[in-house]
């Protein structure tokens, strides 16, 4: 199915503000000057969008952007929008203000009597006059197709001769998520002819916002949208995200936005939530928006884990999904679960036991030289007598504090410890890594879980 569209706009090019610039290469008076473009985008997968510029052979335009582009000017924003002659006429305006410019290519193409020049973004918003249909839609990357697919039974075009079930069964189903309903589903197209004896069928993935409340804005749409895939994302542990949107902004103007997601295609059909909960819907039911809202980045840092350590080997696993769990207990030291109280006794990793010693400088000596600028800083808050151990468990007391066991684990929390040590300072371990790295996700979703489930 053809995929590729064009939208025609009109644009300004400012070229004054950077007048003073512009004369090491033209002589004469810098325009600001109204050009026609060509916006070219996909709409049936994520790739770079092409803003097109027609421009007159003698008004040098690629040498002009090139030159104040190679000169550190941003020229995105160059680019306005034309003023409409008529007050209650809206001209299409392009939002740069999440755009990153990729390349500028020059042609050598002639369009009747203008040359072509192409910007090459990574992503745009596009305000147009239209009324939105919906509130918001989010076209899904094919990561979802695999999940999504489970959700919908297909029956023969033809065989229920008038009763003609193509979709025969559909669990997709809307679902509250804090100020709006979501729900996820296929859109189908077919491509025939009259020539030919078979027809195609394709499908592309939507996530489809409805606001409850009717008084969202469209930048809010947006972050929902983006928050639901993050979700996503979390629940199937692969990268799920949009690459354009429509989103409403009033009755007579829509948002459209095209994002380029570079999507690494992932067709692993296991992951950790699949017993606990059986759709993506009943997980987020089980989301407490206001929990998810506050503990947003905390999810982040885990999806951004869980997707990198795919095609990790198991120690590079391990070390990230021992990085991971202590930024989690970090954030709470500072940002206690409930206002409670939430501290850990802050030891340090020594090179060698003795019982007890009073001396700050024998103490020096045998810690870890990582851990001796940490040291340094603290001794003076620390009390005449120093017990010198081994390092005791960092994560039992935060774990309790949330209200977890610590204990339910097939790896002591010690163990997975002292392999960190292990690793940290060199060394390879002699120990079952993978274990330990199935136990550390499983005690990553129970953190995670825990803190944003109702």
């Amino acid at each position: 199915m053809k995929g590729y569209f064009q939208k025609d706009l009109q644009i300004n090019l400012q070229f004054s503000k950077h007048r003073e610039l512009l004369h090491e290469i033209i002589n004469g008076n810098i325009e600001n000057i109204q050009y026609e473009s060509s916006l070219l985008y996909n709409k049936r997968k994520p790739e770079k969008l092409q803003l097109i510029i027609y421009y007159k052979p003698q008004d040098f335009l690629y040498q002009k952007l090139n030159f104040l582009k190679t000169s550190g000017v941003n020229i995105l924003k160059l680019i306005t929008p034309v003023i409409a002659q008529n007050p209650w006429d809206h001209n299409d305006v392009l939002d740069f203000s999440r755009s990153s410019l990729i390349e500028i290519k020059e042609t050598h193409c002639l369009d009747q009597d203008k040359k072509t020049l192409i910007l090459i973004l990574d992503n745009l918003e596009l305000i147009q006059n239209g009324e939105c249909d919906i509130e918001a839609q989010f076209k899904i990357t094919e990561n979802i197709f695999l999940h999504l697919d489970r959700y919908i039974k297909y029956g023969l075009p033809g065989k229920y001769e008038e009763d003609n079930k193509f979709i025969e069964q559909n669990e997709n189903r809307r679902t509250d998520f804090g100020p709006v309903s979501f729900i996820l589903h296929f859109k189908h197209s077919c491509k025939s002819s009259s020539s030919v004896k078979d027809f195609l069928i394709t499908r592309d993935a939507y996530l489809t916002l409805i606001d409850k409340s009717k008084a969202l804005k469209d930048f809010e749409l947006l972050e929902l949208g983006e928050d639901l895939c993050l979700l996503m994302s979390f629940y199937w542990e692969k990268s799920i995200d949009f690459f354009s949107a429509s989103l409403r902004i009033n009755d007579y103007k829509t948002r459209e936005v095209f994002k380029f997601t570079n999507e690494n295609l992932d067709y692993f059909e296991t992951y950790f939530l699949k017993d606990m909960y059986p759709t993506f819907y009943d997980f987020a039911q089980s989301v407490s928006f206001e929990k998810y809202q506050t503990y947003k980045s905390l999810v982040e840092q885990a999806v951004s884990c869980l997707i990198r350590i795919k095609n990790l080997d198991d120690i590079s696993t391990f070390m990230i999904l021992y990085i991971i769990i202590e930024k989690v207990r970090n954030f709470f030291l500072s940002n206690p679960l409930k206002e409670t109280s939430f501290t850990i006794d802050e030891e340090f990793d020594f090179t060698n036991r003795t019982e007890k010693t009073n001396s700050y400088k024998e103490i020096s000596e045998v810690v870890w030289e990582s851990d001796r600028v940490e040291l340094d800083s603290k001794v003076n808050l620390k009390e005449n007598s120093i017990k010198k151990t081994g390092l005791i468990n960092r994560f039992e007391s935060f774990i309790l504090h949330l209200g977890l066991n610590p204990y339910k684990y097939k790896v002591e929390l010690t163990e997975i410890i002292r392999i960190r040590n292990i690793i940290y300072h060199g060394s390879v371990p002699n120990a079952d890594i993978n274990l330990c790295n199935n136990e550390m996700k499983a005690l990553m979703f129970d953190i995670l879980l825990k803190i944003i489930s109702r």
